[in-house]
């Protein structure tokens, strides 16, 4: 994510086959305008997480009574996360 919003910094050039080159202006831009979205992406995922975990706290350690959604959607971001995981090891 930092590469893309601090595009101008991390990368000292050419730009010419960058996107939104071949200027260091458009390739900042241009990959500024991506990264943007993608850390604003992931903070949305991290807070998701965030309250799914709470609820799980509520319902096993604090034994709350919570909705019969928790225990499902936390089954599959484990396996989501597992897959990701999984295909990650393989692209090395």
């Amino acid at each position: 994510m930092a590469r893309g919003v601090l595009f101008g910094l991390v990368d000292r050039g050419p730009y010419d086959h960058s996107w939104g080159g071949p200027t260091r202006g458009g390739a900042w831009l241009a990959h500024f305008a991506v990264g943007l979205p993608v850390a604003a992406a992931g903070l949305a995922l991290l807070w998701c997480v965030a309250y799914l975990d709470d609820r799980l706290g509520a319902r096993f350690v604090r034994g709350e009574r919570t909705g019969a959604w928790v225990l499902p959607v936390a089954l599959l971001a484990c396996a989501a996360g597992a897959v990701f995981v999984v295909a990650w090891v393989h692209q090395l």
